[in-house]
């Protein structure tokens, strides 16, 4: 893979095959199943080339679009749910590949109080950065986490923060569109044509606001986030920033003729890369010819107010969880809060939206927390009012899974383990018990033939003995 310079941009490295077979074995080996599309692991497989080479296609010719994505709910052990979404392979693809190429950009620039989703980075050195910060004489902490994360995120300022690094309008367009993805799957199946089409048309028809986003995005002629741009942030400390302080740019001239002209392009181009799914859902050869008509006249009506209100109103919050990208972003997102509590001297150990705040004092303890709440204010973020705590180290403590008390620190067994610990125990006794019986008894039988045997030797001698008396 080719190492990002000045000379070889991101774009030409996404599109060089070396890049996405990187891409495609990270995937294959997270496994994961189909996404709205259907197509599998397996399936993709079957003709790897030929897949990568069209993804490779679309990619240098900007004529690639996320198709939408598939959601499903997953229980977490508390008792809560989370919404994990999963996208199609050739998404997670170039997802994938994205992320492997800017991720050294940014690991440069974070922070070692950031331990979440990073290389190298996880909760054991968390874990040991906070004992060792402990040994420091910070005994006073503040145990939070920041409430709603993934699904509050605002993403203009997640886009200032892209834009004031990457320089690249394409990727900058690709991970817009992936943020504006929504939650569409296909129709179910339909024995008569009619139905094809409406089911079709209903099914596209949700989706149209996600189409307008992404052909919003993809011309050159309408910038359809001036406030992403030309917006300068709050925060006093980031303005003078240089790694991510907010760039200015200039506007560009806007036209109704080159928009509509660039809308129509860009929409042919859509209903070219999605002509395959279009046609798997309608099921009818004859039918792929008048489909895009019959779809257009039916989404004609809509267009128009959604353009409207995309360009009074382009603010969409929170990513998705379960793409690759996301882990990266979340970090991103908050690298201005972690410089921010940096700055001001707060010792903090951050892992993802968990948060532990070290202080020397009760007092220094609750600083720390207004302060924190006010630079997580500052990207639209507030923390979890129920889980927020101030706490001696004495107390005891819960953070990623560890318990830190008066004793140190260790990892308590999860109920589960517990629960196979009993069991077999209970076996142990259960078998213990069945042969301290079995033992008994055969102790038992032999005292009686040992018994029996004494008794008639006494009595043959006592026998013998009277014999021989006079």
């Amino acid at each position: 893979m080719f190492d990002y310079t000045q000379n070889t941009s991101l774009t030409t490295q996404l599109c060089q095959p070396e890049t996405l077979h990187a891409a495609w074995r990270k995937v294959r080996a997270n496994k994961g199943g189909p996404g709205s599309d259907g197509i599998t692991i397996q399936q993709f497989e079957a003709q790897l080339n030929k897949h990568l080479r069209q993804l490779a296609r679309e990619l240098s010719e900007e004529r690639y679009y996320p198709l939408p994505v598939q959601k499903f709910t997953m229980k977490k052990t508390n008792g809560s749910t989370r919404e994990i979404s999963v996208l199609t392979l050739k998404d997670r693809i170039v997802q994938r590949a994205v992320c492997d190429l800017i991720t050294p950009i940014y690991e440069a620039k974070f922070l070692d109080c950031s331990f979440g989703y990073r290389p190298n980075r996880g909760v054991p050195q968390a874990v040991a950065q906070v004992t060792a910060i402990r040994a420091e004489g910070y005994e006073w902490i503040v145990d939070t986490d920041i409430e709603n994360f993934f699904d509050t995120m605002d993403n203009r300022i997640l886009m200032r923060f892209l834009r004031a690094t990457i320089k690249e309008p394409p990727i900058l367009r690709l991970i817009q569109m992936w943020l504006d993805m929504g939650g569409i799957v296909g129709p179910p199946r339909c024995t008569r044509w009619v139905g094809h089409i409406e089911n079709a048309a209903h099914s596209i028809g949700q989706g149209i606001e996600q189409v307008i986003d992404q052909l919003l995005q993809r011309s050159p002629h309408l910038d359809t986030y001036p406030q992403i741009a030309n917006g300068a942030m709050t925060d006093d400390w980031l303005d003078h920033d240089t790694e991510f302080g907010i760039q200015q740019s200039q506007s560009h001239e806007r036209t109704a003729n080159k928009f509509l002209i660039n809308l129509g392009r860009d929409g042919l181009l859509l209903l070219l890369a999605n002509s395959k799914r279009i046609g798997a859902m309608l099921a009818t050869k004859h039918l792929i010819v008048i489909a895009p008509l019959v779809l257009a006249a039916l989404a004609a009506p809509a267009v128009a107010g959604i353009v409207k209100e995309r360009l009074n109103q382009p603010r969409k919050i929170g990513i998705i969880q379960g793409s690759p990208l996301s882990p990266l972003l979340a970090n991103l997102y908050l690298h201005a809060f972690d410089k921010g509590m940096t700055r001001a001297g707060v010792r903090m150990v951050r892992y993802a939206d968990d948060l532990l705040l070290l202080s020397r004092s009760e007092g220094r303890a609750h600083q720390a927390l207004n302060y924190a709440q006010k630079r997580l204010a500052t990207l639209k973020l507030q923390l979890n009012p129920k889980k927020t705590k101030i706490a001696h180290f004495d107390d005891g403590i819960d953070f990623l899974g560890h318990v830190f008390d008066r004793d140190g620190c260790y990892q308590p067994l999860p109920d589960a383990r517990i629960k196979t610990l009993q069991n077999q125990v209970q076996r142990t006794l259960k078998q213990g018990v069945v042969h301290v019986a079995r033992s008994g008894q055969r102790v038992t039988e032999q005292g009686k033939n040992i018994a029996s045997q004494l008794g008639k030797r006494l009595k043959k001698r006592s026998m013998h003995e009277t014999s021989k008396s006079p």
